[in-house]
């Protein structure tokens, strides 16, 4: 199988260790990480994270600015906070920042998050949510449905090269499946009048029941469901196939 797999260059050598036993990578970085300046708001937040019962980091961008902050502004981390992230690799981010993160052992979305028992029981309780502009609001907006005070940090902005997106819809003919884990990046590759993705005869693997709803909302035929967003629940899907 020759899959193709958009991922930051960063983290190219991670996938390939799983995947390679399993599938033929063709690799492209199309993401564009722009990091958000310092704000007298946010440094505000930063020197006040002590007030907080529970911080989510949903990245590891988010938590590589949140260890920096920590670095900057703290001798030490406040204690008393539970640091939350969705995942291994932004839990590696924050290990090397000296903080134990608490993330789901499996799955890795935002529901798996917000199924965590540190997660559940937050009424009365301050949460700072560290993330990216843009996206789902799920988190802030399921915590105050459960009762938590939350403040959310936009410490990055993402995007999507539109020339790597153009290469990557070229090379689709010679993939027989492509990876998708974000809706931005679906989203993305169907856009346009002439999008080669409308009539893809290739197999979509999708990293979320929330991707799989929406495949099937645009009309996707061939997809398949992975138990998760990390290289190893991927490899898992890939491996049954």
């Amino acid at each position: 199988m020759r899959l193709l797999l958009a991922k930051a260059r960063s983290d190219w050598a991670r996938w390939q260790s799983y995947l390679d036993p399993h599938a033929e990578l063709m690799l492209h970085d199309p993401w564009q990480l722009t990091l958000s300046p310092e704000t007298p708001e946010r440094r505000s937040l930063w020197l006040n994270l002590d007030e907080y019962q529970g911080v989510i980091c949903v990245s590891p961008t988010a938590a590589s600015q949140l260890t920096a902050a920590l670095d900057h502004y703290w001798p030490q981390p406040p204690q008393g906070v539970l640091w939350v992230c969705n995942g291994p690799a932004t839990a590696e981010v924050l290990g090397r920042g000296g903080l134990t993160p608490v993330f789901p052992v499996s799955g890795h979305t935002a529901e798996d998050v917000l199924s965590l028992l540190s997660t559940l029981n937050v009424a009365q309780r301050k949460w700072l949510v560290v993330k990216g502009v843009g996206g789902r609001d799920l988190y802030p907006r399921e915590l105050r449905d459960r009762g938590a005070q939350v403040q959310t940090m936009d410490v990055y902005e993402r995007a999507l090269d539109p020339a790597i997106l153009e290469h990557m819809s070229r090379s689709s003919s010679q993939a027989d499946a492509v990876l998708v884990s974000s809706q931005m990046l679906g989203e993305a590759l169907l856009a346009g009048e002439n999008s080669r993705w409308l009539n893809w005869p290739g197999l979509w693997v999708l990293t979320s029941p929330r991707l799989m709803d929406w495949a099937r909302d645009q009309g996707i035929g061939r997809s398949l469901g992975t138990p998760g967003a990390s290289p190893e629940a991927v490899a898992q899907a890939l491996g049954k196939l």
